[in-house]
């Protein structure tokens, strides 16, 4: 008798399309504009993709593959940190926990956008720079704050005119 795990299995399609987001989201990552106190990355587009179209699951482990290939590809600045892979898959857990096979709604992007912000940005990002680098965490915090508080809502509006035009696309999952 087989064993049931629980784990949705994803076929050579999936996996495939999986790829194309993966590659997507490196891609994004590495695109911003702005000012550097304020600057914008257009990363969190492909980490809501994952999430929205693979769910928390397979959104996860792509987000895994994702920032690792990133890492060996362009390198990171400082060293290869294992705390911003965590914050990377845990952004793309908040967004598949708000937007995973739901409809698009001003208020889940509003809610998944704010909480990884808060989460991953906020809390997590500014941890691993005070263990990375030993900053003051009241400093980092202080000098994070005013681009966590602009940016969030820059992000939800973008996300919800993409999610609401990827929503149209009928991508097989």
């Amino acid at each position: 008798m087989p064993m049931k795990t629980g784990i949705k299995k994803i076929d050579l399609q999936g996996l495939v399309t999986l790829a194309l987001f993966v590659a997507m989201d490196i891609v994004l990552e590495k695109i911003s504009f702005g000012p550097s106190t304020v600057k914008v990355g257009l990363g969190f587009i492909g980490s809501a993709l994952l999430g929205y179209y693979f769910g928390p699951l397979w959104g996860g482990i792509g987000a895994l593959i994702s920032d690792l290939l990133r890492s060996a590809i362009f390198g990171v600045e400082g060293g290869f940190f294992p705390g911003f892979t965590l914050s990377a898959i845990v952004g793309v857990v908040i967004y598949a926990l708000f937007l995973y096979q739901k409809p698009i709604k001003w208020w889940r992007v509003i809610a998944a956008t704010l909480l990884v912000t808060l989460v991953v940005n906020v809390l997590m990002n500014t941890y691993w720079l005070h263990l990375l680098y030993g900053l003051d965490l009241r400093a980092a915090f202080l000098q994070r704050i005013l681009k966590e508080l602009i940016t969030p809502w820059i992000q939800i509006v973008v996300l919800y005119v993409i999610l609401n035009a990827f929503q149209r696309v009928k991508i097989r999952r």
